[in-house]
């Protein structure tokens, strides 16, 4: 409701008003709060002085109320209405309020019902803070370089700076200023006058490490440390304006470099310093820097400031013809570049490092190529008074010998670019799962190059509406893809890409190399090896899709001939496929696949159900396979739709393993799944039961051993450290977190810290994402039911699964008997997005026994029906059987009785060309996918906009982003893009309150409080910061209760041994070893941009990152990453120190195995001592213990010394 308001003061503003109206409508108790309601969202409301043009007065005496409703409105009518009415004096005059019947439009009542009310004071102090910062600074001189020890200096005095390029803007023009709304500081360049184009050289706050202020000669400069290289922006002044809103679209252009001579050392130099050219702008500087509340800049230090031209073209050249020399020596070059490239070293301390970094590849060849991967990461992270060359020295003198763990079967390790607007971040070797093309040229995997296409701080391009990103990326990325690029003296070219890798922006390069057998291989001889393309060839993106099967992260299995593959017809019924994706394979060949498998796992597959499925790549056909009992020998039956390239006639194959189906998977809740139950009827409560108990479950992981293990295992946390199995096994001998008087405290402060960690982690992802558990449910990989197509073969008596009805076995590692699903249940896929991605069914049990059923021995999958008029699992966002996972939710309070249709989306024919595609269109595809890639966006959109709407996910907007949503999936195989313009916007310029996940440092009135189950959520968690770490201190090594408890145990065993250990080993060299990977691994996987930051020890050991990240899919990938990388460590060490086989080892192997153990777990307490009193923090010591305590309990376990443990 709106009202006119009269009789205002001229002199007064909007603020002055709004507060006055606010204690009104806030009062406590008062006529809209009373004392049970004084927790409840206050009353939001707008008003609106009209404005005097003329100057003077600052309004025209009158303006508008606008009210959330017509109750409040006619309520606060009845209370400010007459003489007897309360009155509101704002300055010398009582307001009077008149009721219009204007419409209030939509989008302003939506705003005011969720929007939160703004404390006019705080707005006026943000208004004032804006207007505080709203005058530029004149810049004389730009100037971009980096920072530099000069020779000789002390380890206290401080850097210089090398200028290694200047714009002089004493003739042109050059401003300074602070946004303080979008947090940002942009010097501008350029002269409209002259017809220049502007350019803007934007540093974020989040960007500055440090500023230091002084003056030079008389002038005033200003020094910008950076993170990261600014971003660089450039605009026409002099284009032509429409008065439109076109005019604000794309008007600014994203660049690499303001300048040519900035373009050439920009890759190696993003420092700033400026000149400031009129008097007294340096104390306005840090007056700006305290009203934007920013660090103050250091000032009192004299920053020498002078032209070393490290990154001139001659001193360039210098480098890169060393790095050719050195073309025997590649890693070892592409370490030396890694250091200049990301900012570590200038080509002047490299000219000093040569002759050492020679020497050691003369003397020490074996070892130079890690030594020179450690030290590229300590160079990174020295004290600032150490100089590189006495840092090389020592990393020399402490890793010679050490050698990096060895990749397991299916991994290698792969060097990694990431191409930002500016430069090239390089950095690894580090562990990768291999794929098809790298397992076919082994022992040429250095190569082969990952590389990765983001924004200078390392996440996916963002840009604002204003800014022509586009444009950017067809050049700069376009660029690379199509000419490939120089580095460490080898020429790398665009192969390829995975489907997976192009979601996260990143592709395979090569370097051409000769083979030993195969000869000269080039980007299009692999191309070429790879399978006949001609069906997909006239399509980009369909034909970089069937490539990038071959790019598929998997794990060799076994290779058969040709007589023993074949290829059968699709299940089709009504002109419905049943079967899209799925196969079969024998027993017997199952069975020689698990058995490879296995051999390849740390466990040996002793925590693992023996797969009835696997999701295959196998030659040209993908999609997954079922076991069938009727299949006798070795039979791999593939179905025409899993065929999507022909292959070369190969007479043997090898079948590479994406998934096996090894355990059940648990389905939780997420928030587009919470949204859609919500709007299909699942009560908010339920969803706030679940949390509690989850909460709980995690909270209470303090209490008991079996509890906090118990933690682990359901989030599946610290697997590589298997923490849960070894404090299960500690259990078992009276050790307990909250002892009985029979049992004794195992707590440690680090365990402790462990514990706050991993609760930390499971209550932010519930916080966060709503991410919890479904009880009673499951996620299954699932496959069609073979019924109808033996049925068609002659078979009779064949049981099928009646239409719409679905059938699964689960059966979880370590349980005695599998329990069969029956029942109503709800099924769904990931991503939910439409109403209708939630549909029911009913899961049989047991199935018939006296009938042919050919799913009945099939374990942990779900089978779907392939009979009736429509395909379940393709009714659940389009799904289909190529390895999808389904959730199976028999949560009786979310199985909803209403039905809602699914959706339907006719599938269009790619994207197509007249002629076929070149490797210069797939390059066109990857980078209209980068420009085009909305897939988050439209997911981000959607809830958002289901939370603003009255109607939620039934909502036209939303109905209309599911549609969206589904043409961004399938547009890296049909290559038909989303036009961004056709995104719906959001209906209120705020965001509920559980969209601030993980922003940093959120400005609450940038959100209101949702009403929704999400934001109930939300609120219904707080997250407690993880107490500061206080050591344990340590009398003396295996004093603790752990050591005295085990000792007996293992001295009985050693007593025992028949003959001396064979096992010769240096635990000493095992634990630099294990030290040097895992500050490497913990370096390189932190989310921080500070120099030398790492993980902490308890982040490493539970498998979480937990510093914050606007973009979780970057987060995600490096915890896997690190996960991935720390499991080969583990497996690495305990390979060093286990006989080779624990299941064949005889008695006196596993004692040997043990001895070491032993010895390793007292080497950590000594270590750990050791750097604590020599007031380092022990970093790893503690984490290398638990490695070697599971070392210890694994050989007791096989020798018999432990009891069992009820897990």
């Amino acid at each position: 409701m709106e009202f006119i308001i009269r009789n205002v003061d001229f002199g007064v503003t909007e603020y002055e008003v709004t507060k006055q109206i606010a204690e009104v409508l806030h009062a406590c108790p008062g006529p809209f709060v009373s004392d049970a309601d004084a927790q409840q969202r206050l009353i939001n409301f707008r008003v609106t002085l009209e404005k005097n043009e003329c100057g003077g007065v600052r309004n025209k005496g009158f303006g508008s109320l606008q009210l959330p409703s017509k109750d409040v409105g006619l309520k606060f009518r009845r209370l400010v209405d007459g003489e007897d009415g309360v009155t509101i004096k704002v300055g010398k005059k009582r307001l009077k309020f008149i009721p219009t019947t204007k419409h209030i439009p939509n989008d302003m009542l939506v705003t005011l019902a969720k929007a939160p009310y703004v404390d006019p004071d705080i707005a006026q102090k943000r208004q004032e803070k804006v207007d505080a910062l709203s005058s530029d600074f004149r810049i004389a001189l730009l100037q971009i370089g980096t920072f530099y020890r000069p020779q000789g200096a002390s380890p206290s005095d401080p850097r210089a700076f090398s200028v290694e390029w200047q714009s002089n803007l004493l003739d042109g023009l050059g401003w300074l200023n602070f946004e303080y709304e979008h947090k940002l500081i942009r010097a501008k360049v350029g002269d409209p006058a002259r017809g220049e184009l502007l350019y803007s050289l934007i540093v974020t706050f989040a960007n500055i490490n440090k500023m230091a202020v002084g003056y030079d000669f008389g002038n005033q400069y200003i020094c910008f440390d950076l993170f990261t290289p600014p971003i660089v922006e450039r605009e026409d002044f002099n284009r032509t304006l429409t008065g439109t809103y076109s005019d604000k679209k794309n008007y600014r252009e994203r660049v690499g470099a303001i300048h040519p001579g900035h373009a050439q050392i920009a890759p190696y130099a993003h420092h700033i310093r400026i000149i400031l050219s009129e008097r007294g702008d340096l104390d306005k500087f840090q007056q700006f820097c305290k009203i934007a509340e920013l660090r103050p800049p250091v000032s009192g230090v004299s920053i020498e400031a002078n032209c070393q031209g490290f990154f001139t073209s001659k001193k360039l050249a210098l480098v890169q013809r060393w790095l050719i020399s050195l073309s025997s020596n590649w890693p070892i070059a592409f370490q030396i570049e890694a250091l200049l490239r990301n900012g570590v070293a200038n080509t002047k301390e490299l000219e000093d490092l040569r002759p050492r970094i020679d020497e050691l590849i003369r003397r020490h060849r074996p070892f130079a190529a890690a030594i020179m991967r450690y030290f590229v990461k300590k160079a990174a992270a020295r004290p600032s008074g150490q100089t590189i060359h006495k840092c090389f020295e020592l990393v020399v003198q402490e890793k010679l010998g050490n050698v990096r763990p060895e990749a397991p079967a299916g991994r290698f390790y792969c060097h990694r670019v990431t191409v930002t607007p500016t430069r090239l971040i390089l950095e690894g070797p580090n562990i990768l799962q291999s794929n098809r093309v790298i397992r076919e040229y082994e022992g040429y995997e250095g190569n082969f190059i990952r590389v990765d296409f983001r924004d200078e701080d390392r996440l996916q391009y963002r840009w604002d509406r204003e800014v022509d990103g586009a444009s950017f990326v067809r050049h700069r990325v376009g660029g690379l893809l199509k000419d490939g690029f120089e580095l460490a003296g080898k020429h790398f070219d665009f192969l390829a890409y995975s489907s997976s890798a192009l979601r996260e922006h990143a592709v395979w390069f090569v370097s051409s190399f000769q083979h030993d057998t195969k000869g000269l291989v080039t980007a299009h001889t692999i191309r070429s090896s790879l399978g006949d393309f001609s069906g997909c060839i006239h399509s980009p993106s369909k034909y970089a899709a069937r490539m990038a099967q071959a790019f598929t992260a998997t794990d060799p299995s076994v290779k058969i001939h040709r007589s023993q593959w074949s290829e059968m017809p699709d299940i089709v019924e009504n002109g419905v496929m049943f079967s899209d994706g799925v196969g079969t394979v024998s027993d017997e060949l199952g069975d020689l696949i698990w058995q490879t498998l296995c051999n390849a796992r740390r466990d040996g597959g002793a925590h693992a159900v023996k797969p009835s499925a696997y999701q295959i790549r196998f030659l040209g056909f993908k999609g997954v396979v079922a076991i069938d009992k009727q299949l006798k020998g070795i039979q791999l039956c593939l179905r025409e739709s899993m065929n999507k390239f022909k292959d070369h006639g190969e007479e043997y194959a090898m079948i590479e393993i994406a998934r096996p189906v090894v355990k059940p998977n648990t389905p939780h809740l997420n928030r587009p799944l919470v949204t859609v139950l919500e709007d299909r009827g699942a009560s908010k409560d339920t969803f706030m039961e679940l949390q509690q108990k989850v909460v709980a479950e995690a909270r209470t992981a303090h209490d008991s051993v079996d509890l906090f293990a118990a933690l682990l295992e359901c989030h599946g946390l610290s697997q590589s450290f298997r923490l849960a199995s070894t404090l299960r096994r500690l259990n078992t001998l009276g050790l307990e977190l909250s002892p009985t008087h029979l049992q004794q405290n195992i707590d440690t402060p680090f365990l402790a810290q462990l514990r706050a960690c991993a609760i930390n982690h499971v209550l932010r992802a519930v916080k966060h994402d709503a991410r919890i558990p479904i009880p009673n449910s499951y996620m299954l990989m699932g496959v069609t039911d073979e019924g109808p197509a033996y049925e068609k073969k002659g078979h009779t008596n064949v049981f099928k699964l009646p239409p719409g009805k679905i059938y699964a076995c689960v059966h979880k590692p370590g349980d005695n008997e599998p329990i069969w699903l029956h029942g109503p249940c709800m099924v769904s896929r990931s991503p939910v997005i439409h109403p209708g991605d939630v549909q029911q069914s009913y899961a049989i049990g047991k199935p018939p026994s006296d009938k042919l059923c050919l799913f009945g021995h099939l374990k942990n999958v779900v089978v779907f029906s392939s009979t009736g008029a429509t395909c379940l699992p393709n009714s659940l966002g389009g799904g289909d059987l190529d390895g999808d996972l389904y959730e199976i939710i028999q949560h009786p309070p979310l199985i909803l009785p209403d039905h809602y249709d699914p959706a339907s989306y006719p599938s269009g024919k790619p994207f197509t060309i007249e002629r076929p595609s070149t490797i210069d269109d797939v390059c066109n595809f990857v980078v209209e996918y980068i420009n085009s890639d909305v897939v988050g966006l439209v997911s981000d959109k959607h809830i958002t906009i289901a939370d603003q709407a009255s109607d939620g996910t039934f909502n036209e907007k939303c109905l209309k982003l599911a549609a969206l949503h589904s043409q961004a999936v399938d547009y890296p195989k049909n290559g038909w893009k989303v036009n961004i313009e056709d995104i719906p916007r959001n209906l209120i310029p705020y965001k509920p309150d559980w969209h601030a996940a993980e922003v940093e440092s959120p400005r609450p009135t940038d959100y209101y409080e949702s009403d929704r189950a999400l934001g109930h959520l939300y609120r219904n968690i707080k997250l407690d910061d993880i107490a500061t770490y206080v050591p344990q201190q340590l009398k003396k090594p295996l004093s603790d209760v752990i050591s005295v408890t085990l000792r007996p145990l293992v001295e009985r065993q050693l007593k025992r041994r028949e003959r001396p250990s064979t096992l010769e080993i240096s635990m000493n060299s095992i634990y630099s070893a294990y030290m040097d990977e895992l500050i490497y691994v913990a370096t390189c996987h932190t989310l921080s941009r500070v120099p030398g930051a790492r993980l902490l020890e308890e982040e490493v050991v539970v498998g979480t990152i937990l510093a914050k990240c606007s973009q979780k899919g970057f987060k995600n990938n490096r915890t896997y990453a690190m996960r991935e990388c720390i499991s080969v460590l583990i497996r690495d060490i305990r390979n060093r120190m286990l006989p080779e086989s624990m299941m064949n080892a005889s008695l006196d192997e596993v004692r040997d195995g043990l001895e070491n153990g032993w010895s390793a777990w007292a080497l950590s307490q000594e270590k750990y001592k050791e750097g604590h009193e020599n007031g380092k923090e022990g970093y790893g010591a503690q984490s290398f213990g638990l490695v070697a305590l599971g070392i210890v309990l694994d050989c007791l376990e096989q020798l018999q010394e432990l009891p069992s443990t009820s897990a």
